[in-house]
């Protein structure tokens, strides 16, 4: 939707250019991540679909806020700017550091028990979400994330930029 109001501005000759974000993620809340959370709390486990090979893209707070602002100081008008640091990571590696964090099992489901586990957000749980910003990163000289992921064991210093 709101790439279509940015289009249409755009003919009206507004200089506009559109950023894409992965999860966005902070200390407090991880994106579709943190209502999985609370499901995963309820129900005593995790789980995942498949073999969890499902990737999500994410982000985290700051540098898309970072890219909020390079995009119109930087970029160019009509661009696209996918707003990701980590291009997908795996549902499995997400359940199972999730699991790890609140001592909880996680386990495979089948796709079709995905609504039962996940309620509204199963649509989302089996999702692939994975993308890609190296154009972005090339036309923003947005080359390091300033934060890591939440679920990754290495990250890049927070003092990078």
């Amino acid at each position: 939707m709101s790439e279509q109001v940015a289009r249409r501005l755009a003919a009206d000759g507004v200089r506009v250019s559109v950023v894409r974000l992965g999860q966005v993620h902070d200390t407090a809340l991880q994106g579709l991540v943190t209502p999985l959370i609370g499901n995963a709390k309820a129900a005593g486990g995790f789980a995942y679909v498949g073999g969890g090979a499902q990737r999500w893209a994410a982000v985290h707070l700051s540098d898309a806020a970072r890219l909020f602002r390079l995009a119109p100081e930087a970029g160019s008008a009509r661009a696209r700017y996918p707003g990701v640091d980590e291009e997908g990571v795996p549902m499995r590696a997400i359940a199972e550091a999730i699991g790890r964090a609140l001592a909880i099992p996680t386990q495979a489901i089948l796709p079709k028990e995905a609504p039962r586990h996940f309620g509204p957000m199963a649509l989302f749980a089996g999702a692939k979400m994975e993308a890609s910003a190296h154009g972005t990163k090339r036309a923003l000289g947005r080359n390091r994330p300033v934060r890591a992921s939440s679920t990754t064991s290495t990250g890049w210093p927070a003092s990078a930029g």
